[in-house]
């Protein structure tokens, strides 16, 4: 597979290896070594199915043997789109013990951005559900394939059957095999953007960088065999395939899987099956507390906590959370640089619940003004960042060019300050700020402002045209019935103390809001609602 490379200092590499933050590690022989130490432990939960690694991993090495025996191997691309069956993290682990790329794709992806996919990395094999909710895969990929052209003659089908391609049993109904020599620092990874403010870009990691974040987590919180994490985000998204594949692949850990989220069910699930960590952003975290609360319960204890990222966790939120005894830890990453910070066991609730958590090992983070001048502790700016997992580059190398520069920092877009004592907070976006003639305002800023309201359960603000300042703030609000107007949220903000040209002339009632699979708001979406308003917008 071909990829963009981005520069990466050579003395840094070497103090990742010295810190043993880079490894010589394969997965293949971390899935052996599992065999070994861990085989009668379950990996994986999925409704009535326990699988055990023993199982799991005979599964996986019986599908690297039918990508061996298909002529797929080292540097070649397998895209997989499944929801979160056990099936998926056995796919996971085959390709990989084949010495082949994994090329995962949400289960939301459809014809457009299946195209892309497919485009981008020229995949030799695709696997896909038979049908999942309404959607037929089969249907689906054999369209893009034949309007795109590409020859891929390797297809699978999980729980299901279709001419032309072969069943997930007849797959793994052969040999075991696993490759012989994999290379650490070739591509093994192909993770896509969830695209908020625009379209997904292919990020490639090696087994070096996939490995440095749950290598790290398994000696910072720590997490063991003995523990069992709730994951209803897609398995094959960042979120749910470090949660629920790498790291157990590292700790020996248990996956409990959801394929669809339901609050109620979690609820259920982790109390259930002895649960002790969950990750998710604020719509899931959100949707838990709730659940919990209404049910009555004290508590769900969560020893290992529940990770918070990729989207503002409301103060409030996070408190409510700890009182139930879930240990809510936010964190800060991207799909280019995961986990960069994080709380760990040893810091202070305020410390969990106010920051995005202190920079992790080997991890560094500048805060730079628009022009790039460092602007040093304590000030807001944006914030660029490397570490021993950063990605290799991109597909594109036009992506590769403008997120990297030459000493290897990786422009994230994202906005923050660092503290004397390396702790991050996240306050938004460089593009989540609305240009009001010439007055820059944090979308973010005023988000928090708005959830302060009793009667506000979500808010996402974005900026709307203005015909002689530019552009405004407009709120997309979800509230309870029936709930305050325009009027009494714009009042509520003037009580607040918020200054006038920051309080939104446009408020948007909805039901819910457009969301990746991670949980992301897809603020996109929203401005272009704001060019096509519908009858009924309004609140």
């Amino acid at each position: 597979m071909k990829y963009s490379p981005a520069p990466f200092p050579e003395h840094l590499v070497a103090s990742y290896r010295a810190m043993s933050l880079h490894t010589d590690a394969t997965l293949p022989a971390l899935m052996r070594r599992n065999l070994y130490e861990f085989g009668s432990v379950p990996c994986v939960m999925d409704g009535e199915h326990t699988i055990c690694w023993a199982d799991l991993l005979d599964a996986a090495f019986r599908f690297a043997g039918f990508l061996h025996a298909s002529g797929i191997g080292p540097g070649d691309v397998v895209v997989w789109q499944l929801p979160n069956w056990w099936e998926a993290v056995a796919v996971a682990h085959g390709i990989w013990a084949a010495g082949a790329v994994s090329a995962p794709v949400v289960p939301t992806y459809r014809e457009h951005e299946l195209r892309g996919v497919i485009e981008s990395v020229g995949p030799k094999c695709v696997v896909v559900a038979r049908r999942f909710g309404r959607i037929d895969y089969v249907d689906l990929v054999d369209a893009v394939l034949t309007g795109s052209g590409s020859p891929v003659a390797t297809r699978v089908v999980v729980r299901g059957s279709s001419p032309g391609w072969t069943a997930w049993g007849e797959a793994i109904a052969g040999p075991q095999w696993v490759a012989p020599a994999v290379d650490p620092a070739a591509p093994a990874l192909v993770g896509f953007t969830s695209g908020t403010t625009s379209g997904s870009k292919a990020v490639v990691m090696s087994t070096r960088t996939l490995l440095a974040v749950p290598m790290r987590h398994v000696r910072a919180v720590p997490y063991t065999w003995r523990d069992r994490g709730y994951m209803p985000a897609p398995v094959s998204h960042a979120t749910g395939l470090l949660m629920a594949v790498s790291l157990p692949l590292v700790s020996g850990g248990t996956a409990v899987l959801a394929d669809r989220w339901d609050a109620d069910r979690a609820v259920g699930d982790i109390r259930g099956h002895g649960v002790t960590y969950s990750a998710g952003a604020e719509v899931f975290i959100r949707e838990l507390v709730e659940a919990v609360e209404a049910a009555g319960l004290g508590a769900l204890p969560l020893t290992c906590g529940y990770n918070c990222g990729g989207s503002t966790i409301a103060p409030d939120l996070v408190g409510r959370a700890e009182a139930l005894q879930m240990n809510p830890r936010r964190a800060y990453g991207m799909t280019e640089c995961p986990t960069v910070s994080a709380s760990t066991t040893f810091d202070s609730p305020e410390v969990r619940l106010t920051t995005d958590g202190r920079l992790l090992p080997g991890c560094e983070i500048k805060v730079v003004s628009p022009d790039g001048h460092d602007l040093g502790t304590g000030s807001v700016g944006e914030l660029v960042v490397r570490g021993p997992q950063r990605a290799l580059g991109y597909v594109d190398p036009t992506h590769t060019a403008e997120g990297f520069d030459p000493d290897g920092w990786f422009r994230s877009g994202d906005l923050g300050r660092v503290d004397g004592d390396g702790y991050v907070t996240v306050t938004g976006r460089t593009k989540d700020i609305i240009n009001r003639g010439g007055e820059k305002l944090s979308a973010r800023e005023i988000e928090e402002a708005v959830a302060r309201h009793p009667g506000v359960r979500e808010v996402a603000v974005v900026a709307a045209r203005h015909p002689r300042l530019g552009e405004e703030p407009a709120a997309f609000v979800i509230l309870d019935r029936p709930g305050p107007d325009g009027e009494q949220l714009a009042a509520f903000l003037r009580d607040e103390g918020l200054a006038s040209y920051k309080i939104p002339r446009r408020w948007i009632r909805v039901e819910q809001l457009p969301r990746t699979p991670s949980g992301k708001v897809k603020k996109y979406e929203l401005v272009e609602r704001l060019a096509t308003p519908s009858p009924s917008d309004g609140t």
